[in-house]
C-alpha cells in the first residue's frame, strides 16, 4: 500500500492494476480479446471525460475570419507581382496582427 501500487480495495482485499484487471476478466467471463477491446472502450471514455474543452469566444472566431483574410491578401500580392506589391503585403502584415492580438487578448 505504501508503494502506491494499490488501485482498489474489496472487503478488506487490497488489488494492484494486473490483478484487479484478472479479477474483473475472470468474474465478468471475458476472453482475452474481448476484454482487451472493453478495456481500450473504457480508457477511450475516460479520456473522454478528461478532456477540458476551452470555450469560444467570439474574439477567437474574428481571429480566425483574419487570418483567412491574410491568406487572401498574401495571394492577391502573389498574383500582382508586376504591380503594388507592398501595399497587399502590408495589409496582410495589419491583419496578421489584429489575427495575434485577438488570439491573444483574453489570456
Amino acid at each position: 500500500m505504501d508503494s502506491g501500487r494499490v488501485v482498489y480495495q474489496e472487503d478488506g482485499s487490497l488489488f494492484c492494476g494486473e490483478c484487479f484487471t484478472i479479477k474483473i476478466r475472470k468474474e465478468k467471463g471475458y476472453e482475452e480479446k474481448d476484454f482487451i477491446m472493453e478495456s481500450l472502450l473504457n480508457e477511450v471514455k475516460n479520456i473522454n471525460r478528461t478532456l477540458v474543452y476551452a470555450s469560444a469566444s467570439w474574439l477567437n472566431i474574428l481571429a480566425a475570419v483574419i487570418q483567412c483574410f491574410v491568406f487572401g491578401s498574401l495571394i492577391f500580392a502573389y498574383l500582382n507581382r508586376s504591380g503594388d506589391v507592398h501595399a497587399y503585403l502590408l495589409l496582410a502584415l495589419v491583419f496578421q496582427v489584429m489575427a495575434l492580438t485577438f488570439f491573444v487578448i483574453k489570456k
